[in-house]
């Protein structure tokens, strides 16, 4: 463990590299910190840090930067939590509530104000169809052979598809079939479609009984999986970090793949989760850190959302911030109906 004054140096050092992203010399912290000590002193005990991994030197003449295991060591241990406000959580929710009828615009607006509320790249991983409840179904004729099915996904998911039929139906038949289809389906999740429910649905509802499972079973295939929305990625490339071409490429390749997001984002640990550097599983990720929460619905995880930047983050704000953003999003999913 460290004692108190490496503890004070480690955190004056961090907070100073991530206000200025350059190197920091023990000058720079005797002259901004009053830890009482001198620059002599204050360069020893960065020495000191540096031998046991907490600070690294990236040229013989410069200061020192914080290495991932001193930043882990900072997150856990030195770094002053920062409480969002209650005006910043109604705002919040005042800008989400444009798309509050609508879950996956819902999911996507959190990511952009995510975004920008910390000038990083977010990403959400909304909650997969099968997790969600059938809420309403409705038939409507278009013409004499096609028929509109919306299918309503509890909370606010909706689903139109276009079916061809072989008999021509009145509206009076695809309402009635329509409120047996509900008698059915409502509250049922999309995973708990069961072969009972499907064998009644065609035994009832003959022709559009049998299309409706195959649109079940196969029309939303490719769906069913969670969806992946990164929003922010140019914001990012104000960071000093990302004036390195290459680095700022890689990261846009990683925020394309869902792969890597499912993974790193998979945690249903309550709380806010930080995964510094090389923490990270993927090496094209390995000089990024990662912070990110679950959101709820009714108190059952249904997904998550992150932020993704530079080591060199102010994790104490973006912790606040993927917070706040979790906890409303949390707030509005549980509220729809």
């Amino acid at each position: 463990m460290l004692d108190d004054r490496k503890r004070l140096v480690l955190r004056a050092v961090i907070e100073d590299y991530i206000e200025t992203a350059e190197p920091v010399g023990s000058r720079t912290i005797a002259r901004r910190h009053q830890l009482g000590v001198s620059s002599a002193t204050i360069r020893n005990e960065m020495a000191d840090l540096e031998e046991i991994g907490y600070l690294e030197q990236p040229h013989v003449s410069a200061g020192r930067v914080p290495s991932d295991k001193g930043y882990r060591f900072y997150v856990d241990m030195l770094m002053e939590p920062l409480q969002y406000t209650l005006q910043q959580y109604h705002q919040v929710q005042k800008e989400m509530l444009r798309h509050y009828r609508e879950m996956e615009r819902l999911c996507q607006e959190a990511g952009r104000l995510l975004a920008s509320l910390t000038n990083s790249a977010a990403v959400v991983v909304a909650p997969p169809i099968e997790h969600l409840a059938f809420q309403h179904v409705q038939l409507l004729p278009v013409d004499a052979n096609d028929v509109l099915v919306v299918l309503v996904l509890h909370p606010s998911v909706v689903k139109n598809r276009l079916i061809k039929t072989e008999k021509a139906y009145t509206a009076s038949e695809l309402l009635e079939m329509s409120m047996g289809l509900n008698q059915k389906l409502k509250g049922v999740t999309y995973r708990n479609l069961g072969p009972t429910i499907l064998r009644e649905i065609v035994a009832e509802f003959g022709e559009i009984g049998h299309v409706m499972v195959e649109l079940l079973i196969n029309g939303l295939v490719e769906e069913k999986n969670e969806q992946v929305y990164s929003s922010g990625a140019p914001q990012i490339l104000s960071q000093p970090e990302f004036k390195d071409v290459e680095k700022a490429k890689l990261l846009f390749e990683a925020l394309e793949q869902k792969e890597i997001w499912l993974k790193l984002l998979a945690d249903d640990s309550e709380g806010v989760q930080v995964t510094i550097g090389k923490e990270n599983p993927y090496a094209d990720m390995q000089d990024l850190s990662v912070v990110k929460a679950t959101y709820h619905v009714g108190g059952q995880v249904v997904g998550s959302i992150g932020v993704v930047g530079p080591t060199r983050m102010d994790y104490a704000r973006m912790v606040a911030m993927v917070e706040l953003i979790a906890s409303a999003l949390s707030e509005l999913l549980t509220d729809m109906k």
